[in-house]
């Protein structure tokens, strides 16, 4: 039987230069910038979004980047109220641990109105193309924005590309828990009195979060968000963040 060759777009190996030089970005705003370099030159994808994801709340926001302008907005909307709609939810829910999984949205399979019109229609994407990894408590997804439907994206370079973002963005963020759990920590010990809902918000803050990005975590309004954080600054007698820094510090 003759050997059978094939060359790397049809494997759907990545770059070995243009990979590492991905992996070795410092931080998620140049890796998501690189990655989406490379994401247009394999498929011509022009937007990207990684997020990860729990039944417990709203989807942690970990690249987002694109050729378009207004993506802050279409991912600040999507962690805080579209997620819920949204079709590929069902392919991580439906992954067993310590699994993959993929799927193609087009807009034409997105039911709510008001997240189609936004993150679709508006920009033009004609679907989006997800890649994901699901362990026992969470998934992280990368999902890929295409607008032109004519063009047959590759889909084992991406796939490929996703996997690297995986492991790239989780290296990138595995020092962001420990501090905060840090901080959760210490509010504990210190102040019994703060609930528990306080302490995420007081920690949250503490570590620079605003009231946006914490509501889009913790699935609250950045209204509520601050409502916590005003009762358990009254509690504790403290005016402002730097005052409640000083006292756990100490």
């Amino acid at each position: 039987m003759p050997a059978r060759c094939e060359g790397k777009a049809m494997v759907g190996l990545i770059d070995p230069d243009l990979a590492a030089e991905l992996l070795e970005s410092r931080d998620q705003t140049l890796f998501a910038d690189r990655l989406l370099q490379i994401a247009g030159s394999v498929s011509g994808i022009e937007e990207l979004f990684a997020y990860r994801i729990d039944d417990r709340a709203a989807p942690r926001v970990l690249a987002s980047t694109s050729e378009l302008g207004e993506v802050a907005e279409r991912a600040d909307a999507y962690a805080r109220r579209f997620h819920r709609s949204d079709p590929a939810a069902d392919a991580w829910r439906a992954a067993p641990p310590d699994s993959g999984f993929a799927c193609r949205v087009p807009a034409s399979a997105i039911e709510l109105a008001a997240y189609r019109k936004l993150c679709f229609d508006r920009p033009r994407f004609a679907e989006k193309i997800c890649f994901g990894w699901r362990k026992a408590d969470h998934a992280t997804i990368v999902t890929f924005y295409q607008r032109d439907i004519g063009a047959e994206p590759d889909m084992a370079q991406l796939g490929a590309l996703a996997q690297l973002a995986i492991t790239g963005l989780t290296r990138l963020t595995q020092t962001a828990p420990p501090l905060l759990e840090q901080v959760e920590q210490r509010l504990s010990h210190a102040y019994p009195v703060l609930t528990r809902r306080e302490r995420q918000v007081c920690a949250r803050t503490l570590t620079g979060a605003t009231a946006r990005q914490i509501g889009a975590e913790l699935d609250l309004g950045p209204a509520t968000v601050l409502t916590y954080r005003q009762r358990a600054y009254q509690k504790l007698g403290l005016h402002k963040a730097s005052d409640l820094l000083a006292a756990i510090m100490s």
